[in-house]
């Protein structure tokens, strides 16, 4: 008896062993047909709204557009007759730590996306030699077009014209949060896109940026130069209004900086003459 159960024993353990190796085989194949999708299950890899986004402006056409695995082609245009026209463009994939701030490295560029009710903040730093000497930071939309409003709103287009800015309760920031169908609380210090419709002195405004900083101030972002935008704050005006327009520009001498704008992009600053004269 002791003899058969001797001689039982290699095969037994052979059979053992054989199984063994087979499971583990088996659990290998499945481990690396699930590391096709390591993104599966992963809260952190919930990207962005795919589709294209557009941040054109009266120099650039802007696009991004987003594929469901994370992977992005972002295309920018000189517009212009003008030869040569300049251009750049960059591709790759996404990624994120926490699903709310989404980063893609190139040697030393470095591209931030951070999404936003229906648009994209799109923020380069030493891109130039990867993707191009172009402007890619600002505001994307999604669709390739403005929001669209239930209604447009008179009081609204009012103070958007600057006329009667009122910063207090039932204010422009609660017919803001209204207009783009957003909490009045996540309107206020960044930018926040439009719907259709809403224009300055005849100026189609893209986006609005409410601020809370010294006494409070309206910044528009319109399509429109200077030139266009000086005509366009006298068309605005109303005569013995207490709210103010003036043309400012991105990082100047009396200008706000704001993420995502170029340096020197001409915009439309609103704010009350008390404010502007330190009373508040």
């Amino acid at each position: 008896m002791l003899s058969a159960l001797a001689l039982s024993s290699p095969s037994a353990h052979a059979e053992t062993f054989t199984l063994n190796l087979g499971a583990i085989i088996k659990d290998g194949i499945h481990k690396a047909m699930q590391g096709e999708h390591a993104d599966a299950g992963n809260t952190a890899a919930a990207y962005p709204a795919p589709g294209k986004y557009d941040g054109s402006d009266a120099e650039f056409e802007r696009a991004i557009t987003i594929q469901a695995d994370g992977r992005f082609e972002l295309e920018v245009l000189q517009k212009g007759k003008v030869l040569p026209r300049h251009a750049g463009s960059g591709a790759g994939r996404l990624a994120s730590a926490d699903g709310k701030q989404w980063t893609y490295r190139e040697d030393r560029c470095s591209l931030t996306v951070i999404p936003q009710a229906a648009a994209l903040q799109l923020k380069t730093e030493r891109c130039a030699g990867t993707f191009g000497d172009v402007p890619f930071d600002g505001l994307y939309l999604a669709g390739g077009k403005k929001l669209q409003a239930a209604a447009k709103d008179k009081r609204l287009a009012a103070q958007l014209n600057c006329q009667k800015l009122n910063f207090g309760e039932n204010g422009i920031g609660s017919l803001l949060g209204k207009a783009t169908r957003q909490p009045e609380n996540t309107v206020w210090n960044r930018e926040v896109p439009l719907p259709d419709g809403y224009t300055f002195g005849g100026l189609p405004i893209r986006s609005v940026n409410l601020s809370e900083s010294d006494g409070g101030f309206l910044a528009l972002f319109v399509d429109g130069d200077a030139s266009a935008i000086q005509t366009a704050i006298k068309k605005a005006r109303v005569k013995g209004d207490y709210t103010v327009a003036m043309l400012r520009k991105v990082g100047g001498a009396d200008g706000y900086a704001f993420p995502g704008k170029p340096a020197g992009q001409a915009y439309v600053h609103c704010q009350s003459k008390q404010t502007l004269n330190g009373d508040y």
